[in-house]
């Protein structure tokens, strides 16, 4: 899962990137490749923020762990 968070981050990072690239290009061609880079990514992020949001918590954490019965109290 954290592998996931990391690549989202990225992916969000390129998207920034991807719409200053856009607004700053100076002919037409420039723009609408970055307007449908800007598309696949986010399309993209959309698809890993459902993934990341229906994962099971990893086995070992803290939300992982089941609750156990109380012990008896020794006598």
């Amino acid at each position: 899962m954290k592998e996931m968070q990391a690549q989202l981050e990225l992916l969000r990072a390129q998207i920034d990137e991807c719409e200053r690239l856009q607004k700053t290009a100076k002919n037409q061609i420039k723009r609408d490749t970055f307007t449908r880079l800007l598309a696949r990514y986010r399309a993209i992020a959309v698809e890993l923020e459902r993934a990341i949001a229906i994962m099971p918590p990893a086995r070992g954490t803290f939300l992982d762990r089941k609750t156990k019965e109380p012990r008896p109290k020794e006598q």
